[in-house]
């Protein structure tokens, strides 16, 4: 290899990545064991190793590098932390990941990049269908859309989904009123459990949207076992959620699950108590914020007034003190303008020729900075045309195949039985007879 083909470190870990990048351009599923996952806590983002052991699970097989970024992170944990058998992530357990197979240039090492986890393989089969549910959400942003809506700073107007008269509706009804703000509720009917529950609800949340006059819904009930809870893990119910255009809050009794439910909501509580408090500590960080506002508006009024009325004595003063000096000081520069007038002229030609001779330097350099830059980018390109010139490329082991009449062959159909053909190799010709064509294709197709 001569010098003019020679690569940097960076351009060749440049040229590895684009052929990493491009063997795999999708993400694949990778398994194995997690190694070294424990040491990254309290840091955003999570470098670790995932291993291949051998059949007596002594002996590490193989082993490659994982990150998964930060914005990453709380996606993959909250993945495992739904379901009821959830677990977290730590060294020694078999996961299953979606990487994205990467190739970082500063220290020329191939890396996969974790995007999703597999919930199947990770979870178990008690929790396959919910999480199935929950990626097909997460893939289509239903479970981020009501959270793009604006929460009010002051929502006093609330649209309540529940059962009429239930301790879920008592509960939080009484919490509000505890507060002394001014909330007005408007109650829609639902069925909270059993096979009428999504459908109630659905409907429910449809009559509160048609209304104009709504800063919040909040859906809620009581605590429950995980069978009467189980249906408001919901298809019908995320999709009513994320079609809302008031912001949801749930606030759904089960400490321990989190449903489909809370995962489409703007905002999750864990009980009818906790999202009504949720709403009166929003209207009480409002009163308070406005009660401060009025004070320091009343303090800053004052200490200006106060200060105006310091300065513009301590302004007379210095005017009736300062007025004759400043007199006399106007009376000297007056002179002094005069002397440099005298003197601009002559002051004005030196410094047109400093500055025509600082451009002549500044104009030369230019140009020997322009020059090399141009030197290099043709090095670069030559080096770029040698990588793909029809030599090298035959030097790798390719050939070129043509007609006697010097017609590229591109494809078997344009060859015939018979037909004598001339391939170029890098060192040389070499002459042949084809023993089939489209024919053959033809058969062997069939």
């Amino acid at each position: 290899m001569t010098t003019s083909t020679a690569f940097t470190i960076s351009e060749l870990n440049a040229m590895l990545r684009d052929v990493v990048t491009s063997g795999f351009p999708r993400a694949v599923w990778v398994c194995g064991e997690v190694q070294g996952y424990d040491r990254n806590k309290g840091r955003a983002h999570a470098f670790f190793e995932l291993v291949e052991k051998s059949t007596d699970a002594v002996e590490v097989k193989a082993r490659m590098g994982l990150v998964i970024w930060a914005n990453t992170r709380p996606r993959i944990d909250a993945v495992l932390t739904r379901a009821e058998n959830a677990f977290a992530l730590k060294d020694d357990i078999e996961v299953k990941f979606l990487c994205k197979v990467d190739f970082y240039t500063g220290f020329g090492q191939v890396r996969l990049v974790v995007e999703d986890i597999d919930p199947v393989y990770t979870l178990g089969k008690m929790a396959q269908d919910r999480q199935k549910l929950v990626a097909e959400l997460m893939r289509s942003g239903i479970l981020e859309k009501n959270k793009q809506q604006a929460m009010p700073a002051v929502p006093l107007r609330i649209g309540l989904v529940t059962a009429f008269d239930s301790a879920a509706h008592n509960d939080f009804r009484d919490e509000l009123q505890r507060s002394g703000c001014g909330f007005r509720i408007y109650l829609a009917r639902a069925v909270m459990q059993g096979k009428n529950c999504a459908p109630s609800v659905v409907a429910a949340l449809a009559a509160l949207n048609a209304r104009d006059d709504l800063d919040v819904i909040v859906v809620t009930r009581g605590g429950g076992s995980i069978a009467e809870l189980a249906c408001f893990d919901s298809k019908d119910i995320a999709l009513a959620i994320a079609a809302s255009k008031y912001p949801v809050i749930t606030g759904i009794g089960h400490e321990i699950n989190t449903s489909i439910a809370d995962l489409a909501a703007h905002t999750c509580t864990k009980t009818p108590t906790a999202a009504a408090q949720l709403l009166a500590g929003a209207v009480m960080a409002f009163l308070r914020g406005l009660d401060e506002c009025w004070r320091r508006l009343g303090v800053s009024a004052l200490e200006a007034v106060n200060g105006r009325r310091v300065c513009l004595k301590d302004a007379a003063i210095d005017l009736r003190a300062l007025l004759p000096r400043w007199l006399k000081g106007h009376r000297e520069q007056n002179v002094l303008f005069v002397e440099r007038l005298k003197r601009a002229p002559l002051n004005a030609a030196a410094d047109a020729r400093t500055g025509l001779q600082r451009s002549g330097e500044g104009l030369r350099k230019t140009i020997r900075l322009r020059l090399t830059a141009s030197v290099i980018k043709i090095d670069n390109y030559q080096k770029l045309a040698g990588m793909v010139s029809p030599q090298n490329i035959l030097k790798r082991g390719f050939s070129i195949t043509r007609a006697m009449d010097g017609r590229a062959i591109r494809s078997a159909r344009d060859v015939s039985a018979g037909q004598a053909l001339r391939s170029e190799l890098a060192d040389g010709f070499i002459e042949s007879t084809a023993v089939g064509g489209p024919e053959l294709m033809e058969k062997h197709d069939g």
